[in-house]
């Protein structure tokens, strides 16, 4: 599969995994059971350009390491990679496209305990690498 397309199927991954979690974080926290996830047009292109050039890298050189270290790796890489896209976002637009609010959140651009979920998604990441090079 062609880098450009490999690029857009990481922002259908991301996406609908961003859509679900939202859906699903509405109807704990409001019992909200129409299910609606949501995400922002803005980051397509980090979770395009973060697939290429962030996680396919990071799988390439550690696919021989231990799974406990390729989770920790993308849990604080992605956590990284957020703060700095925050960060640019905030400074370029006048603000970030997703807010943190919760009690350990940093400057509202990334929420730390979610480092776990970050390395959960990039191991599932590879799984989707595997798929789209198999083309």
């Amino acid at each position: 599969m062609s880098v450009f397309m490999r690029g857009i199927a990481y922002i259908c991954f991301f996406v609908t995994i961003e859509v679900i979690y939202t859906a699903i974080k509405a109807l704990v926290k409001k019992h909200d059971f129409r299910l609606i996830g949501n995400t922002q047009i803005w980051v397509m292109p980090l979770y395009a350009f973060g697939g290429l050039f962030g996680l396919e890298p990071i799988y390439r050189a550690l696919s021989q390491d231990s799974i406990l270290l390729r989770f920790a790796v993308y849990g604080a890489g992605i956590l990284v990679v957020e703060f700095a896209a925050g960060f640019i976002f905030t400074k370029i637009v006048g603000r970030c496209p997703w807010e943190y609010t919760g009690k350990y959140n940093i400057k509202g651009l990334i929420y730390p305990p979610y480092f776990p979920l970050w390395g959960g998604v990039g191991l599932i990441f590879e799984q989707v690498y595997k798929f789209t090079t198999t083309f």
